[in-house]
């Protein structure tokens, strides 16, 4: 009775310690590593924006021309004064949840604004301020050879 005891508890100690045993196997192997590509989420909000924002006070449609560049891993944006001021400096680029968000300085007003700009295709809809709609185009850059 005593073996039978001593032999059970070393297979329930033996067995419990198996529970914690993880194997190292790669994820992928060596030929399938090489097709998996790095996709860069950036590469869509990259171009010139013509831009129209609705129902802005003191101005009505405020149109705007944008140029969103990248510099590195950091995103730029300029924007294109046409025939109106318009009186937004621009503060910080980035892209959060496939989301282009641009943060404005409004010279007249003295408060920070940001842009939220979706991106399909070559439309763009978003809002600025979260109060101002905004709808218009991105002509993206074409990469010279």
């Amino acid at each position: 009775m005593k073996n039978k005891l001593l032999l059970l508890s070393m297979i329930l100690t033996f067995s419990s310690c198996g529970i914690f045993k993880t194997t190292n196997t790669p994820i992928t192997s060596g030929a399938e590593a090489e097709d998996v590509k790095e996709v860069d989420t950036t590469a869509k909000f990259i171009g010139k924006y013509n831009i129209t924002v609705f129902g802005v006070p003191d101005v009505g449609e405020l149109e705007l021309i944008m140029n969103v560049t990248r510099d590195g891993d950091e995103l730029k944006t300029e924007i294109e004064e046409g025939e109106q001021e318009s009186g937004l400096d621009v503060l910080k680029t980035e892209i959060e949840e496939d989301i282009l968000y641009i943060d404005t300085y409004v010279d007249s007003y003295g408060i920070n604004v940001s842009f939220e700009i979706y991106v399909d295709g070559n439309s763009v809809t978003g809002y600025l301020a979260d109060m101002f709609e905004l709808e218009g185009t991105i002509t993206k850059y074409v990469k010279l050879k």
